[in-house]
């Protein structure tokens, strides 16, 4: 059976070198891309923290909506101005863990909002819960942004 490998023998240990070295500026180059724009950011937690708002206002019925479109519209947005989304920004292992742990978070918060003002009647808990998870998901962005970047400078 014939090998169909272009090898013919071993490699100079220079060219391999070569090799590996152009694979890590390509990581590089790569990761450096990896810079969400601020507006997506602040617009995803200035969502997040509207929709919580609107709840406590009782105007979630609509609101939804609203929220899910805005959400949608930031993802194109994020799609038209760098080429990457946001499933592409969660690819890698550090950034999963960071967003495990946010939406834990996430579940948390909201469900202690809604206990607090739906259960015990303290007016603007789902509000108050909502801020903080908007301020949470401008921090987590840019952290995963980070995570991002070191994953892939490294390979992973």
């Amino acid at each position: 059976m014939e090998s169909t490998s272009r090898n013919s023998g071993p490699s100079d240990p220079r060219s391999v070198r070569a090799a590996l070295d152009s694979v890590a500026d390509a990581r590089s180059l790569a990761a450096d891309r990896v810079r969400t724009p601020w507006w997506y950011h602040a617009g995803l937690g200035a969502a997040l923290a509207a929709w919580f708002v609107s709840m406590s206002l009782r105007a979630a019925t609509w609101s939804g909506a609203v929220f899910v479109l805005v959400v949608l519209g930031l993802g194109w947005a994020l799609r038209q101005s760098t080429g990457v989304s946001f499933a592409a920004l969660t690819a890698t292992p550090a950034t999963r863990k960071l967003y495990a742990g946010y939406l834990l978070a996430l579940v948390v918060l909201a469900a202690a909002g809604m206990a607090l003002e739906w259960g015990a009647d303290v007016r603007w808990a789902i509000a108050g819960a909502g801020l903080v998870i908007g301020a949470l998901t401008v921090v987590v962005g840019y952290r995963a942004d980070a995570a991002a970047r070191r994953d892939i400078r490294a390979g992973r």
